[in-house]
């Protein structure tokens, strides 16, 4: 059915059109470009739609939504909704929503947003008496098997949209502050920004379909700093963050087995409380360049089998699997694989790594060392000298050679400990 909107000020091919009154909505500046302000008490009514096609440049708009949404997929009691083709920069805004899956921003269709040196909050709301959990539009909380809370996103960037956001604070008080849906092609890109999820959360979702690009900005959340579904691409570039959880999250959702997700990490300082990229039965492109990655439980680079009934399933088919490389880094932790469905392959360029490594093909470069900290059992790619490696007194590393450049039998490593390649 189609979707009706009440909306409390719109413009349509950039022209202003009449406010509505049965939006019961207080507007004052509209039809002016600077000091727009709307507050929206009602249910189911938007601040502010922006459609058709044409630019709109609006300065210090606030804009505060108190009615819960319907379903943020249509982009329902968002305070900013822009749609179609229209293209729309906010400059010096406030946006804030209280209510059930009432998005602060969303973007849907092929338009473009830009949002410059603004403040969006999602607080979220109490949850309608008789609502049942469903995933997909309609749902007003996350999808249960992601095991986090919450009932409004901030920003959501649908279908082919696009969205810039620069200089920005984008707040949630859970679920999510930086989200792509039911992405044909949307992008997402925040430039010097503060992402902050106060209670349980992530700091931005790549859906199936989306690119998603942070640069030089701060990530500080409970639960997921990123996290990749399906066939989707997220880049984090000079990113300051501390999570709570992990720092991303690879998974693969009702989806096709051969999926692949991107992720780029270059530069910046990564902390996590949990493994700093757990993939969970999901193939996945990582790549590392300069960066710090630091997880509190030790683990850098986890592949494990999602136990959740929306995983992707193999039915046995041989699939790309997880492959990550490390580029000037010089990392601290352990590479563990735990997912028998696919094999992870990690290369070190130019690169230290201090930790476990458990289930992975390891290939060094000329210019890379390991050292094991632990027991570890590794498949070593062709290339690899035996000066290499090393491991402290009482470290045991159990290894097969994929070619046979090193010798086998049991080696005795500088460090004290032993190399037994079978």
């Amino acid at each position: 059915e189609p979707v009706v909107f009440t909306t409390a000020a719109e413009i349509v091919d950039g022209r202003w059109l009449p406010a509505d009154p049965a939006a019961g909505a207080q507007v004052r500046g509209a039809g002016q470009t600077r000091g727009l302000q709307i507050v929206s008490p009602r249910d189911r009514v938007n601040a502010l739609i922006v459609r058709g096609q044409g630019p709109t440049t609006l300065e210090r708009a606030r804009i505060e939504v108190r009615g819960r949404g319907k379903s943020d997929f249509d982009g329902i009691a968002a305070g900013v909704l822009v749609k179609d083709q229209a293209s729309l920069t906010l400059r010096d805004a406030r946006v804030v929503t209280r209510g059930v899956v009432a998005a602060a921003l969303t973007a849907t269709d092929q338009s473009t947003l830009r949002v410059q040196r603004s403040h969006l909050v999602a607080e979220g709301g109490p949850l309608p008496s008789g609502y049942t959990r469903r995933i997909g539009p309609g749902m007003m909380e996350p999808p249960t098997p992601l095991g986090i809370s919450g009932t409004a996103r901030t920003t959501l960037v649908l279908g082919a949209a696009k969205a810039y956001y620069e200089d920005s604070t984008i707040e949630a008080e859970a679920w999510g502050a930086l989200s792509t849906d039911a992405a044909r092609g949307a992008y997402l890109q925040a430039d010097r920004c503060r992402i902050v999820v106060r209670r349980s959360g992530y700091g931005t979702y790549a859906d199936n379909g989306a690119t998603v690009v942070l640069n030089d900005s701060t990530l500080d959340v409970p639960t997921f700093g990123g996290v990749i579904a399906g066939q989707a691409s997220l880049a984090l570039h000079r990113v300051r963050g501390r999570s709570g959880g992990n720092t991303v999250m690879i998974h693969s959702v009702m989806g096709q087995p051969q999926e692949v997700a991107t992720l780029s990490i270059r530069g910046g300082t990564l902390r996590s409380t949990n493994a700093a990229i757990v993939v969970k039965s999901a193939n996945a492109d990582i790549t590392i360049d300069q960066a710090e990655l630091q997880a509190d439980n030790g683990d850098l680079l986890l592949g494990v089998v999602n136990d959740d009934s929306h995983a992707t399933k193999t039915q046995g088919a041989t699939v790309p699997g997880i492959r990550a490389t490390v580029r000037g880094s010089r990392l601290q932790g352990n590479l563990v694989h735990l997912d028998t469905d696919r094999a992870m392959r990690v290369r070190l360029e130019g690169s230290t790594l201090r930790g476990r490594v458990q289930g992975v093909v390891l290939a060094l470069d000329g210019a890379s060392r390991w050292t094991a900290t632990a027991d570890s059992s590794v498949t070593l790619a062709a290339g690899t000298a035996l000066a290499q490696l090393d491991a402290p007194a009482g470290v045991t590393i159990s290894a097969r050679a994929e070619a046979g450049d090193l010798p086998a039998g049991e080696q005795r490593l500088p460090g004290g400990g032993r190399l037994v390649l079978r």
